[in-house]
């Protein structure tokens, strides 16, 4: 899990950060995304709906602080990935 997180943590934000509008941390979402993916959830909303079901486990580890992020918002970060450079990242 440490790995994991540590990746996660070594992805760089593409988000507009200059707006001050990022209510939920990069690294947050795409441990949410891998996590939702590895238990076998196939859409956002799976994986939105895995998230809430596991909030309390994922605050106690000082992710999701302001809560489940929305659908719209993982959809944008979703789109905004680079599938290869993930890939490319993750060997």
């Amino acid at each position: 899990m440490h790995k994991l997180k540590e990746f996660s943590s070594s992805v760089p934000d593409f988000r507009r950060s200059g707006k001050g509008n990022l209510r939920h941390r990069l690294d947050d979402i795409t441990m949410l995304m891998i996590l939702g993916r590895a238990s076998g959830c196939i859409g956002r909303a799976e994986i939105i709906e895995f998230g809430r079901h596991n909030l309390n486990k994922f605050s106690k580890m000082g992710m999701l602080r302001n809560g489940v992020l929305s659908e719209a918002t993982l959809y944008r970060v979703d789109d905004g990935i680079d599938d290869l450079t993930m890939v490319d990242r993750m060997q």
